[in-house]
């Protein structure tokens, strides 16, 4: 395939896709610090505790119940989830008589009240309180714009996969134009000959930089939206399954409590975490749970999959097993969301995607001024030429960058190995664009 070819597919899928992978670059940027933003801007949250052990959380379950029924009577516990983060319940509910129930899954979405086991004390995360009423705005919308196209939903989830995947087309393509375009030039050469020669020594300089970040993020993001819609119909599909399974059981003297059934499920399944319990509702008389295994790291997301169990019976918890290829999901999660969790890291990922956002920018100037190319005369600039290889050192920042953003998935010594080898390309760029 010619070079001419690899052009006109860089040139056209780019201008397909530029306009939305910018703007989730864009939006991904105060993502990053969402949660600091937010505990800075809620001025009446509850101080944080210490992480806690899950199973010590979950004993603390009957309490919780105690203490919602207490200082909230006219609510109804949909489901409760643990955060070992800072030991606390969270308990997904509603009010009481409501029909229609609010989406929610985890400590996502409908109205949530946190219990903090070691105090007792209860807050309801809709009474919050913001300095500023715009930040929360911002972040609210930002995280609509990035995830699924504001108020698109899935079809908004499928059409930003469908970008990712032309923006990882039109990276790769570049990639094939980088050796021959460069001619011996140096990395980090910014000519002065012309406009678009100027803005094309920038954008394949930043591009450098920024190649293997963007393509990680944008592979992740598409396998993110399949999980998205593979998990709704696997969840689907489990509550049918036990619905037929379990509806035939004689029913028992006693209905089991929460704190019953949650002990039941784990002692059925030792070496698995509970990460959520669903309380039985209206027709539904099943606890379902959500059981994965134990994350390398406490805030690395883990594949959930569905264990049921009769609120009136003697039948053991029946396990619903996630589809083969989910069991893939946790990576790419975990790569596009859980691998920054040191304000450093979010430090070196936000200075990657201001170099993504170049890259992109870049790449627009240079499609507009297509016809517009001024020559700029005068005292031209030195041209940097190099005998070595042109591809030994964008090989070198990629090895990097992979690095960079697998090691701190493992956390502990994984968190300072990622931030030196995302590090040192940064500290290369910026030693370059002082030359």
């Amino acid at each position: 395939m010619s070079m001419r070819i690899f052009y006109q597919i860089h040139r056209w899928v780019s201008l397909v896709c530029a306009l939305f992978f910018l703007m989730l670059a864009v939006t991904g940027l105060p993502m990053l610090f969402r949660d600091q933003l937010r505990a800075w801007n809620t001025v009446n949250l509850p101080p944080a505790s210490a992480p806690m052990p899950q199973a010590e959380i979950w004993n603390s379950l009957p309490e919780g119940f105690a203490a919602i029924e207490a200082y909230f009577p006219n609510k109804e516990v949909l489901a409760v989830t643990p955060n070992a983060a800072d030991g606390t319940l969270h308990f997904s509910v509603q009010t009481r008589g409501v029909k229609s129930t609010a989406r929610t899954h985890m400590r996502m979405g409908g109205e949530q009240i946190m219990y903090d086991v070691r105090t007792g004390n209860v807050f309801n995360r809709k009474d919050r309180i913001y300095r500023f009423t715009a930040v929360e705005s911002m972040l609210h919308w930002a995280h609509l714009l990035h995830t699924q196209l504001g108020s698109a939903g899935m079809a908004g989830k499928h059409f930003l996969a469908l970008m990712c995947i032309l923006a990882v087309l039109s990276i790769l393509s570049g990639l094939f134009l980088y050796g021959p375009m460069m001619k011996g030039i140096a990395l980090g050469t910014l000519r002065r000959g012309s406009t678009r020669m100027r803005w094309s020594d920038w954008h394949k300089f930043v591009s450098v930089f920024a190649l293997v970040f963007a393509v990680v993020l944008c592979v992740s993001g598409v396998m993110i939206a399949a999980y998205s819609a593979g998990v709704k119909h696997y969840h689907r599909d489990a509550h049918m399954a036990a619905m037929t399974a379990l509806s035939d059981l004689p029913a028992a003297e006693t209905a089991l409590s929460p704190a019953e059934a949650y002990r039941t499920v784990h002692e059925a399944f030792p070496d698995k975490i509970i990460i959520s319990m669903q309380v039985p509702q209206g027709t539904n008389k099943n606890y379902a749970f959500h059981a994965a295994d134990p994350p390398t790291k406490p805030t690395n997301f883990v594949l959930d999959e569905m264990v049921f169990l009769p609120k009136s019976g003697d039948a053991a918890p029946l396990f619903v097993p996630a589809p083969a290829w989910m069991h893939i999901t946790p990576l790419f999660l975990n790569l596009h969301i859980h691998n920054h969790d040191w304000i450093a890291l979010k430090i070196a990922w936000a200075a990657l995607l201001l170099l993504t956002i170049a890259m992109i920018v870049s790449g627009c100037v240079l499609l507009a001024t297509r016809r517009f190319n001024t020559i700029h005369r005068g005292t031209a600039r030195p041209v940097h030429r190099t005998n070595a290889s042109v591809w030994r050192a964008p090989a070198a920042i990629a090895v990097l960058s992979m690095a960079g953003l697998l090691a701190p998935i493992e956390g502990g010594i994984g968190n300072a190995v990622g931030l030196a080898a995302l590090g040192l390309p940064l500290i290369y760029f910026a030693r370059l664009l002082r030359r």
